[in-house]
């Protein structure tokens, strides 16, 4: 079979499994991302959007679920992830922990320096509102010295994705267009079919359609046979109106992320807070539309007019003179609307609508300012309510981005030259952003409560600080509050540092017994050498003859 042929075929299967998926899809948009709303009904690009929308609640809910997401998960002004190795003893080696803290800050100004920052705000708003994201990872054309690393957010409409037996995402057909010149921009000339070459030189406008798909090289393999690649991802761009392939290659790590909000067994794709608020999103909005009209009725009521009670026609306009035959022959019709209930029953709406986007827990409440402990007591009832989501986010968007990164800029060159003992060691992720420090936080506070503790007893029984290991207590409390590895010495530099002290100390304490020894022993010598005097010893018999004659006169 030939890979267009192929690539057809499984495309047209993917595109029958997903339709059931795609109603959904277009009827959450309308309400909740409106300028999104391009999956079933395609509008023509600028047109108005929302006008048959009549309340923004869920539009603002999204909004502010999506940013919450993105400042506690991936903030752009905070260091929000750090990388380590397995192994905790080489942790400590200060020249692995300055080669670990600064791939990761190369790493966190690349994201920086490209449109991550923009293109994972679009992907927060396709999770909290339809429940699956995905995003491009690609190296620039021209290599990541000069291009970088190019993140695209896809749109819903565009992808198509399988999972592994293991419910993880690793096959993906794009379909999306290009305009004839874009094309040849993009592939080359050399690489495109008659069609798209002769719309580049009459129409470069025109669009045609393209599918690029990556999957697992070994399943091309078996359905095409052998191909080129090596790399464990097989890529294949293909042209559907000229039926060929214009490129072909291969990925070292999967490119695009497909993280979902939760997932039913047996589905493919997510669903999100929006699948559960939508019947109250929907009623929200008839019920604002059908109040609008009340509200109308009630400014510019209808009127009631006696038959040939009028003498011409009524005028509705300011300073309009109408005739009547009698004073009753015009007159408002009040319709008797609730307008109590009807602001009760909207704003239990909108409640529900904010609970379900967990507006409340997330939105700073009016009032004073608050203090840390309420900041942290916010972060940890933002990670129970969030907790399954967040872990699902880790493993199918953060640790995969993260992976994806590191090795194109480790095949880049671009790293600092690792340290020889971290060789074939095995690397891993921490997230250390807003929510993942405030998770630990509990541990610090538990540390600072040990050691109030334990000072108390101290001033009773000095012993007892003994029971503390004051090492790892401070380590542990600089890494839970983020604390640079540059301010701390590794513990090979404090173990020298104290080695090389108490070397000084044992030498300063045999230094001080040797003069005190020389000390000695120049007193000795100076007491030998005045008893050597002729003058001393006639002086000392003298004494002992005075001492003998007092003891027999005695």
């Amino acid at each position: 079979m030939a890979s267009y042929e192929y690539i057809k075929k499984r495309l047209g299967s993917m595109e029958e499994s997903r339709g059931t998926w795609e109603t959904h899809w277009q009827e959450i948009l309308d309400y909740v991302m409106p300028r999104k709303a391009d999956v079933i009904t395609l509008r023509t690009k600028g047109e108005k959007r929302t006008e048959v929308l009549y309340d923004s609640t869920a539009i603002t809910a999204n909004n502010l679920l999506a940013a919450s997401l993105q400042g506690t998960l991936t903030s752009p002004s905070l260091a929000w992830f750090s990388i380590k190795l397995r192994d905790e003893q080489l942790n400590q080696n200060r020249e692995v922990a300055l080669w670990l803290e600064d791939t990761a800050k190369r790493m966190y100004d690349t994201f920086n320096e490209t449109n991550f920052n923009t293109e994972v705000h679009e992907l927060y708003l396709d999770l909290c509102s339809i429940g699956t994201g995905a995003i491009f990872v690609e190296e620039g054309k021209r290599g990541f010295d000069t291009d970088g690393i190019h993140f695209n957010c896809l749109h819903i409409a565009e992808y198509y994705i399988q999972e592994n037996i293991n419910g993880k995402v690793d096959t993906l057909y794009r379909k999306y267009k290009l305009t004839a010149r874009q094309a040849v921009q993009e592939f080359g000339e050399e690489n495109l079919g008659e069609k798209v070459l002769k719309a580049a030189r009459e129409k470069p406008e025109k669009n045609f359609t393209f599918i690029h798909a990556v999957e697992p090289t070994a399943d091309y393999e078996r359905a095409i046979g052998k191909t080129a690649t090596k790399l464990p991802f097989h890529s294949c761009h293909v042209c559907e109106e000229d039926k060929m392939v214009v490129r072909t290659g291969g990925y070292n790590e999967f490119p695009y992320l497909v993280p979902r909000w939760s997932k039913a067994t047996g589905e493919i794709f997510g669903r999100s807070p929006s699948y559960n608020a939508l019947p109250d999103i929907k009623t929200l909005n008839k019920a604002v539309e059908i109040g609008l009209k009340a509200w109308a009725k009630a400014i510019d009521p209808p009127l009631l007019v006696q038959d040939d009670g009028v003498i011409g026609r009524v005028r509705m306009t300011p300073a309009g003179i109408t005739v009547v035959r009698n004073d009753g022959a015009v007159k408002p019709l009040q319709i008797g609307s609730n307008w109590q209930i009807t602001d009760m029953k909207e704003n239990q709406l909108r409640t529900a609508i904010r609970q379900a986007y967990y507006s409340d827990q997330l939105q700073l409440q009016e009032g004073p300012q608050m203090t840390a402990t309420e900041v942290q007591v916010r972060y940890e009832l933002m990670q129970r309510l969030l907790g399954p989501t967040l872990g699902r986010f880790q493993s199918e968007f953060l640790n995969p981005l993260i992976e994806r990164v590191f090795g194109i800029m480790f095949r880049a060159g671009v790293l600092m030259t690792a340290p020889d003992i971290i060789r074939d060691t095995t690397i891993d992720v921490e997230y250390v952003g807003p929510l993942a420090r405030s998770q630990r936080m509990e541990e610090a506070v538990a540390i600072e409560r040990l050691y109030q503790l334990a000072m108390n007893i101290a001033q009773v029984d000095p012993a007892i600080m003994d029971n503390i290991d004051h090492d790892n207590a401070i380590r542990m409390r600089a890494k839970l509050l983020g604390v640079p590895k540059t301010v701390m010495r590794g513990t090979d530099q404090v173990e020298e540092m104290r080695a090389a002290q108490a070397e000084a100390q044992q030498q300063a304490a045999m230094a001080q017994q040797a003069q005190a020894q020389a000390q000695a022993m120049n007193t000795q010598a100076d007491a030998t050498k005045k008893l050597a005097d002729p003058n001393v010893q006639s002086a000392m018999s003298d004494m002992v003859d005075d001492m003998g004659m007092a003891d027999m006169t005695g």
